[in-house]
């Protein structure tokens, strides 16, 4: 039987971050106040570039009092801006019972008991919790966090032999799993330098410890009717130029001439993007500004489409982030609303199931019905059920139970 070799060309696109992507995603997801830590702690290591804090920052420093983002806070807005369908009540208890590495609390067993609902219903919302960032997260350990991070970034032999081959990935038997798999030892090697680029625990650099201030990144300011967005900026930056001439002779002067320009270029880029999609959020709540109308439907979705900009990098930029408006702070996650099925805005339906339950009846309140009803009437579209679990959230019980007897 004769034998042919054949050589046969595979084609294959591979895109991984670089070192200064990375950087600059980083620097994207920051607040003032982590941006604040950060561009101190590079100064001190930066000889060459120095800074100027404004006024505004000052000032603002001795008047304000600031609350850290959290882990929770984090998944709320993904949840909150998601696309994909999830049950609220089911992700708000998984979320609020991680523990403090961001771990799963519970199996899946309890869940289904704690919520009295399925485990089917249990494993749709866990899998969609697995999915936001930081990737790892609402795992049940860190082996099992190190096998989401590889079925996210689809490195699937990894995966398979991280969890066939433990005992032999720790005892280095490198061509026992290469002769298993079929595979080259340099594969073993390169799935293996996949697995070790996981970290274990990537929740831990959310700190739950409540830090003393928060810097706001914009305020909203209304003047003569019309809504402006006026950035907040920290300091003034400037590079000493004696040193300049002296670092073609000195190459460690080089470096860091070159690290003080990409930070203040990665600083601006952060700002660019964090404020074109500002005004695009801001042009949809605009009303509710102007005049205190009800926020309006609202996705990553929708601010991706008049952007231009990734569902990923928006939700990377807004997340965690605040404003001043009217001598207040309020996070910017807040601006997001979901709508019901037909379309009407959540916050005006619980504003206008609220101010109706106030108004009604008291002998004779409104069944679940009679609320939808109701708000048809003010073209608010809704179901029987939803009202049912828009009451729930609000804490409102049902109409037996509001009913005021009266008196002889």
């Amino acid at each position: 039987m004769k034998q042919r070799l054949q050589l046969k060309q595979n084609l294959k696109f591979n895109f991984q971050l670089s070192h200064t992507m990375q950087q600059n995603l980083d620097i994207l997801k920051m607040n003032q106040t982590q941006l604040h830590e950060f561009i101190q702690d590079f100064i001190q290591r930066n000889p060459i570039i120095h800074y100027t804090p404004t006024l505004e920052f000052q000032t603002y420093l001795q008047d304000t009092i600031f609350q850290r983002v959290s882990l929770k806070d984090e998944l709320y807005i993904q949840l909150h801006t998601t696309k994909y369908s999830y049950n609220e009540s089911v992700c708000n208890f998984i979320i609020e019972s991680l523990d403090e590495h961001g771990f799963l609390s519970y199996t899946p067993q309890e869940y289904s008991q704690f919520l009295n609902t399925s485990l089917e219903i249990i494993h749709h919302n866990i899998h969609l919790l697995q999915t936001f960032e930081p990737i790892g997260v609402c795992a049940k350990n860190s082996l099992d966090s190190i096998c989401i991070q590889l079925r996210m970034r689809k490195h699937e032999y990894a995966l398979y032999m991280l969890k066939h081959f433990d005992y032999e990935l720790q005892h280095k038997m490198y061509d026992t799993i290469a002769t298993a798999m079929h595979i080259s030892k340099n594969d073993v090697l390169k799935y293996l330098k996949q697995i070790r680029s996981c970290t274990p625990f990537p929740c831990n650099s959310y700190s739950y410890e409540v830090p003393s201030y928060i810097l706001p990144d914009f305020e909203v300011i209304i003047e003569d009717g019309e809504l402006y967005i006026e950035p907040r900026q920290l300091y003034h930056f400037h590079i000493d130029d004696e040193l300049s001439l002296m670092k073609e002779q000195l190459t460690e002067l080089k470096s860091y001439f070159h690290d003080a320009y990409f930070f203040i270029d990665a600083i601006h880029k952060r700002n660019k993007t964090l404020l074109i999609l500002i005004n695009e959020l801001f042009h949809i709540q605009k009303n509710h500004f102007l005049y205190q109308d009800e926020l309006q439907p609202c996705t990553l979705q929708m601010i991706a489409k008049a952007s231009g900009y990734h569902e990923s990098t928006i939700s990377r930029t807004l997340s965690n982030k605040y404003y001043i408006f009217q001598n207040e702070i309020y996070a910017v996650k807040n601006l997001f609303i979901s709508s019901t099925k037909d379309g009407s805005s959540k916050d005006s339906i619980e504003k206008a199931l609220l101010n109706l339950i106030k108004k009604e009846d008291k002998t004779k309140p409104y069944s679940d019905q009679q609320l939808v009803d109701l708000l048809e009437n003010l073209d608010l579209y809704v179901s029987r059920r939803t009202i049912t679990k828009y009451r729930n959230l609000l804490h409102i019980p049902n109409s037996k139970d509001r009913k005021v007897h009266p008196t002889s």
